[in-house]
């Protein structure tokens, strides 16, 4: 029982760590597996296997569409229309500061804006807005 309890201490802080959802289902398993401390360590090492993986199937999909959100809020603000408040050159590309929905977002486009300018907001990548000319 001891060393399912170290083996999912040992997992639980490489979880900590790592903030990727990589070992917590280790962690898990360990934790359910010391409740079968009757076992042989043979049997208690497939119960462990075995607990992890249903862990990792049953949870893990929940886990990243909690983490990941609802891409419906994102969708929304395809279409909007934002004012370029400052322009930031880095190298040879434009990187445009615009408030959208009360946040402060950094667009870029294959177009030329000044400050003041209205632009359209095309789609997102990554965590900048892809900006297009309002036409």
């Amino acid at each position: 029982m001891l060393l399912w309890f170290i083996v999912g201490i040992v997992f639980s802080v490489i979880e900590i760590l790592t903030f990727g959802l990589i070992s917590i289902w280790f962690a898990l398993g360990a934790f359910l597996t010391m409740l079968f401390y009757e076992f042989s360590l043979e049997n208690q090492f497939y119960i462990f296997v075995a607990a992890s993986l249903l862990f990792l199937i049953l949870i893990r999909k929940l886990a990243l569409k909690h983490f990941k959100g609802n891409s419906k809020d994102l969708n929304r603000i395809k279409g909007k229309i934002v004012k370029i408040e400052a322009i930031e050159i880095r190298g040879s590309n434009n990187f445009y500061t615009v408030y959208l929905d009360g946040k402060i977002w950094e667009g870029i486009s294959k177009w030329n804006f000044s400050i003041g300018d209205e632009a359209i907001v095309e789609k997102i990548v990554g965590n900048k807005l892809v900006l297009t000319k309002k036409s």
